[in-house]
C-alpha cells in the first residue's frame, strides 16, 4: 500500500489467487447550519496512514444499509449523529427485505500500489460536539470550507489518498455551484 512516501506491506484478504475487493462507505459529512465539513485524523498504531486527515467511514458490513453503516461509522469515530444521506431511497421488497439504493456523490478504487478497496463516497448531513476514538480518530472537528481549500491546496501529503481525491472532488463541485 502506499503510504503517502512509500509502499509499505499490508495484509490483503485473499479468496483463491485474488485479492479480495474490500467494500468502504465513507461520506463528506456536512453541518446543516455552518456549511462546515467534519474530518479527522488517522490515529491507529502501526498503520500506514497514522496522522493523515480524512473523512469518515469504513468498511460496509455485510447485509448492512447505507445509512446504517454510516450512521455506525461515523458515530464510532467521531461521536457526530447523521440525520441523512443526499440521494437516498429505500423500497421495501416485502416483509423481510428493503433494498436500498444511494447515488454516490463519488467512487474511488485503489490502485498503484493501494489497498485493495472500492470507496463508495456519499454526502450526508450531521450534527453535533465531536469525539475522537481513542486508538481509531484523533482532531475530529468540523472545518469550514475555506480552511478546507486551503488545507488541500497545501497539504496534500496530509490526507489519506481516498479523502483527498473525494473532498477535492467536492470543492471542486461547491466552487462550480452544482
Amino acid at each position: 500500500m502506499w503510504d503517502g512516501q512509500k509502499s509499505v506491506e499490508v495484509d490483503v484478504p485473499v479468496s483463491g489467487s485474488e485479492n479480495v475487493m474490500v467494500p468502504v462507505i465513507r461520506a463528506i459529512v456536512r453541518d446543516p447550519t455552518t456549511g462546515d465539513i467534519l474530518l479527522q485524523r488517522r490515529n491507529r498504531p502501526n498503520e500506514p496512514v497514522l496522522g493523515l486527515f480524512e473523512i469518515p467511514g469504513g468498511r460496509w458490513r455485510a447485509g448492512e444499509q447505507p445509512l446504517d453503516a454510516i450512521r455506525r461509522e461515523v458515530s464510532e469515530e467521531t461521536g457526530v449523529a447523521i440525520t441523512s444521506i443526499e440521494g437516498m431511497s429505500e423500497d421495501q421488497i416485502d416483509e423481510r427485505r428493503t433494498i436500498a439504493t444511494i447515488r454516490p456523490f463519488v467512487v474511488i478504487a485503489g490502485a498503484d500500489d493501494a489497498f485493495p478497496a472500492i470507496h463508495t463516497v456519499v454526502l450526508a448531513v450531521g450534527h453535533g460536539a465531536t469525539t475522537a476514538l481513542a486508538g481509531e480518530s484523533d482532531d475530529v472537528r468540523w472545518w469550514t470550507m475555506a480552511d478546507l481549500r486551503q488545507e488541500l491546496a497545501t497539504n496534500r501529503s496530509g490526507f489519506v489518498p481516498s479523502s483527498y481525491a473525494a473532498l477535492t472532488a467536492y470543492v471542486e463541485r461547491e466552487d462550480s455551484g452544482n
